[in-house]
């Protein structure tokens, strides 16, 4: 029989299927996981609930996540990076329209946000990974800031406590501001404040 694929090729190829074979796993897990938190308190769901949802084996799961809150956490990377890519094409107004992306994908998931911050230890597991992104673009703009008034570590876990606190005041209160507005105290009150004192020094108060 003629050979069809040399061995690089033989290995290149069973790669390919393999990645997709953990990307199709992967995805079907987080679409699980989407689904039951719609039907249930996050708390409550368990990883077989999940596996079961999305026809997968037991103990598949713990080949591709640690637990519940590693997948999640997931889920949470790839919105964050959805939210981050769009608006590299708005320009100066980059803040205004990650908040406007930000609080719209809050409101057409509102189940999600609940359930997740609803569960504090979940919501600091989530807290410490958006500081630890938000810490790396303050760190990629140093330069700018050579000497900032505050660490920026702090500003960091300023500006995603705020957030989380944010979000969660404005769904428990059934959103009393629109999503333009929420968009507004994101660009201003959050980021532009924060990245305000960071540029000052102290100044004694009169």
């Amino acid at each position: 029989m003629k050979q069809i694929f040399n061995n690089d090729s033989k290995g290149e190829l069973f790669m390919a299927t393999t990645d997709r074979r953990i990307r199709r796993t992967r995805r079907l897990l987080e679409a699980a996981l989407l689904d039951l938190v719609d039907e249930q308190p996050y708390p409550s769901i368990t990883i077989r609930d999940i596996t079961d949802r999305a026809d997968i084996g037991y103990a598949t799961f713990f080949r591709h996540y640690d637990g519940k809150d590693d997948l999640m956490l997931q889920i949470f990377s790839h919105i964050v990076q959805d939210l981050e890519d769009w608006p590299e094409r708005a320009g100066g107004s980059f803040f205004a329209e990650e908040g406007q992306r930000l609080f719209q994908h809050v409101a057409d998931n509102a189940a999600l946000y609940r359930a997740v911050l609803d569960s504090l230890a979940f919501r600091r597991k989530l807290q410490a990974l958006l500081a630890t992104l938000v810490q790396s673009h303050l760190d990629s703009h140093a330069n700018e800031v050579p000497q900032p008034a505050i660490p920026l570590d702090v500003a960091a876990q300023h500006i995603i406590s705020s957030l989380l606190g944010l979000i969660d005041w404005w769904l428990a209160n059934e959103r009393p501001y629109s999503v333009n507005e929420m968009a507004q105290v994101y660009d201003r009150l959050l980021i532009g404040a924060t990245w305000h004192a960071l540029r000052h020094e102290n100044e004694p108060h009169s």
